[in-house]
């Protein structure tokens, strides 16, 4: 018998068909470690799954892969369920997987404290980066699953509490491999959307794995890096995610965030009603200051007008000629008095004045005589009176005479 001659193509084939038609091979669980975890774009995942002693090439088709509930992570101890085939072309052999979940809840535990850790230490969980709650809110923006009775619990709380509530749902996957990704671009677009006051992540309750998408990194990142208020609800009163820790604040159930985020609209009413009161008052009182203000300006500004000022110049020019008046009356009398007085000195002293009184002035070439020494017997002299004069000779000198009477 001769050998069998076949093409490399040939061998692969009849090598795929073996592996197709061995029912042990067909429905069989394979556990072991990710690693080299690769997502094609076309949404098919590439991974290994390796022990202590060998590894083996998996593939999930991306048909399989968005029904994943847990994001698979290199490291990760997983149970992949599926068969074995042979890739033709490569002439390799490789484990196509159906389904992939972690091998044991401890694994997504361990993940996720080591994964709180870090996040921990670069501070997206401190308290101070958490921002209040608008008093006032314009539209909730709802990041959650458009199906289920979350969004409905969520609408009938909040219209209950405020029939004009607006709330803008974010339809998302809240669960599997492409679920992170989609409530991040849902944060992103509701944070850029002006109208939006506040952010609710919302899904109802499940296992670890059902609530992984909240505990991916890039998700808690988004949460925390959000400009606007985020508020986590997520699961049961119980389940703790780390949205929940970055979030700034956490709400116990979808219903309790609605609660939280839209207030009652017979409260806003009051206190609507208390503002308009007060901004009355406040009114009333503003406009109290601001007339007793204008009167002042209108008095100062009456008191500073140029018809003010010329009245005031008027009354003061003749307040000072009025009293320039009176001065140079004064003065005037002063002067008068004074001039009495000095025309009455000025006649008491006046030669004329003596001389009325039967006084004479004796001349004697042409100078006045003032002592009896100054004459000799035979001199001519001029007698001035009080009405003419008269030539006189002396006859006799008598200096003795003195004070009025003769001595001796």
């Amino acid at each position: 018998m001769g050998r069998l001659a076949l093409s490399v193509s040939q061998l692969n084939e009849y090598v795929r068909r073996l592996f197709q038609q061995d029912p042990l091979l067909r429905e069989i669980e394979l556990r072991g470690e990710i690693s080299n975890l690769k997502w094609h774009q076309s949404g098919t995942l590439f991974f290994t799954l390796k022990d202590e002693q060998a590894a083996v090439s998996c593939v999930m088709y991306a048909s399989d892969a968005a029904m994943l509930q847990v994001e698979p992570f290199d490291g990760m101890r997983a149970v992949a369920s599926g068969s074995v085939g042979l890739y033709a072309r490569g002439g390799q052999y490789q484990f196509y997987a159906k389904t992939l979940s972690a091998q044991g809840v401890g694994v997504l535990f361990e993940r996720y404290l080591a994964l709180k850790e870090r996040l921990g230490r670069e501070g997206l969980f401190d308290p101070e980066r958490k921002r209040p709650l608008p008093a006032y809110v314009e539209t909730v923006g709802v990041v959650s699953s458009p199906t289920g009775a979350v969004i409905h619990d969520i609408l009938n709380v909040s219209l209950r509490r405020d029939p004009q509530a607006s709330i803008l749902l974010c339809p998302v996957r809240v669960q599997g491999a492409e679920a992170a990704d989609e409530v991040v671009r849902a944060i992103h677009l509701l944070e850029r959307i002006g109208s939006v006051s506040v952010i609710v992540l919302a899904r109802g309750g499940g296992s670890i794995e059902d609530l992984w998408t909240f505990n991916e990194e890039r998700v808690v990142r988004a949460v925390a890096a959000c400009t606007k208020p985020v508020v986590s609800a997520i699961g049961h009163e119980t389940d703790f995610t780390l949205c929940d820790f970055a979030a700034d604040l956490r709400a116990p159930t979808p219903s309790a965030a609605a609660e939280c985020v839209v207030p009652l609209r017979s409260e806003l009413r009051a206190e609507v009603a208390a503002l308009r009161r007060e901004l009355e008052r406040c009114a009333q009182d503003t406009l109290r200051t601001r007339r007793t203000e204008l009167s002042l300006m209108r008095e100062r500004l009456n008191a500073a007008h140029p018809s003010a000022g010329l009245t005031r110049a008027r009354e003061a020019l003749m307040q000072q000629r009025t009293s320039l008046r009176a001065a140079m009356q004064a003065a005037l009398v002063r002067a008068r008095g004074e001039l009495t007085l000095k025309r009455h000195q000025l006649t008491l002293l006046s030669p004329q004045s003596v001389l009325s009184r039967g006084y004479a002035i004796v001349l004697h070439d042409g100078a006045a005589v003032t002592s009896a020494d100054a004459l000799e017997e035979g001199d001519g002299v001029t007698l001035v009176l009080a009405d003419g004069r008269a030539d006189a000779r002396i006859t006799k000198n008598r200096p003795e005479y003195q004070n009025g009477r003769e001595n001796g």
